[in-house]
């Protein structure tokens, strides 16, 4: 064989081996996105909710979490892990995306260029608010307790940004379940992909308006 065409059966097989591996980070990356940081994130919002009860109700039903065996090996291994393989993956998704939806007015561009800058943000905020809450634990050995949080949400610039990060957060995951369904083959075809897209649309709208409201109650003084 002459050597140029050996240097093309390399070539072949490196493509070959490169789209793979690209295909398993994808699919790796789609199911974390779900399992665990969705689940993570609904039974967070669903923990934070009792905080709509009084900052007592609150701290007495998020005791759960506090009390963890091997608490910072739990964390690390089924939430920042993933959470960081998820955050840098989609960062290299997001540079390396061709979105069209300055050039094809179609819905599903505009939300899939949401996806893209959801996930930016919501990977900015994670370290913000891990930092600011688990770092500071990790730092002190105390809790983040009611007070600290009322303090954070009194702030107009920290609401704002919480309010901004929290709703990325619950877009990036909602639009995600939608492509999540197709990428592993759930929906198939255009009326069953439609109908799972309206029903995270719906899923996205509660979920924001529950946390937006969580947020605000963290403002009652305690």
């Amino acid at each position: 064989m002459a050597e140029h065409e050996l240097a093309a059966s390399s070539a072949v097989l490196v493509g070959i081996s490169n789209d793979r591996l690209h295909w398993t980070l994808r699919r790796l990356h789609s199911l974390s996105g779900i399992v665990p940081i969705g689940f993570f994130l609904f039974f967070h919002i669903f923990e934070n909710s009792y905080v709509l009860r009084g900052s007592d109700v609150w701290w007495k039903e998020s005791e759960f979490t506090r009390k963890l065996p091997l608490q910072m090996a739990f964390e690390a291994l089924l939430l920042w892990i993933p959470i960081l393989y998820h955050g840098i993956y989609g960062l290299f998704i997001t540079a390396t995306a061709e979105p069209n939806a300055a050039e094809y007015n179609y819905s599903r561009n505009y939300q899939y260029a949401l996806q893209r800058i959801t996930g930016v943000i919501a990977f900015v905020f994670i370290g913000f608010h891990v930092l600011s809450t688990r770092g500071y634990f990790y730092a002190t050995g105390v809790e983040a307790n009611y007070a600290r949080f009322h303090s954070f949400m009194m702030n107009p610039v920290i609401l704002s940004a919480y309010i901004v990060g929290t709703l990325s957060c619950v877009y990036h995951l909602t639009n995600g379940i939608f492509t999540f369904c197709i990428t592993w083959g759930i929906t198939v075809g255009p009326k069953a992909q439609a109908m799972v897209n309206y029903a995270c649309i719906a899923l996205f709208v509660i979920l924001a308006l529950v946390s937006v409201n969580i947020l605000v109650a963290f403002r009652t003084p305690a």
